[in-house]
């Protein structure tokens, strides 16, 4: 798979995260890139779109990362969605993992732990 055929779905509520990542994900050449801020909004476009990836945030409001991580699981038990928080207890961590989160990435990270992360569970060219 090469960066351009990578769809992207990034569910945060904070709207300096998803510019952070709109940046980075389309300098590194991935084009089909889905927003929500929310985590209703988020099932709602992951239910749309079926993107590659997704990536997260754990407490948002509406519907918290959680939840909307269970009712993604439900959609598809094969997605690999990638939680995010600023909240980094074992407890949680396990939580999300049993429920099945692909990996836990704990903010503040690299811009290039993302892009990192697309390439290693998507086997993409770089």
């Amino acid at each position: 798979m090469k960066m351009q055929d990578v769809s992207v779905l990034v569910v945060d509520d904070s709207e300096h995260i998803r510019a952070l990542f709109m940046m980075t994900l389309k300098k590194a050449g991935i084009q089909k890139l889905y927003f929500a801020g929310d985590g209703e909004e988020g099932v709602e476009q992951f239910k749309k779109y079926s993107p590659s990836i997704v990536f997260l945030d754990n407490m948002m409001p509406k519907l918290p990362g959680i939840e909307a991580l269970k009712q993604m699981r439900a959609i598809n038990p094969n997605a690999l969605i990638i939680m995010i928080s600023a909240v980094s207890s074992i407890e949680v961590v396990q939580e999300v993992k049993r429920l099945g989160a692909s990996h836990y990435l704990v903010k503040p990270y690299m811009p290039s732990k993302v892009l990192e992360l697309i390439q290693k569970f998507l086997n993409v060219e770089g």
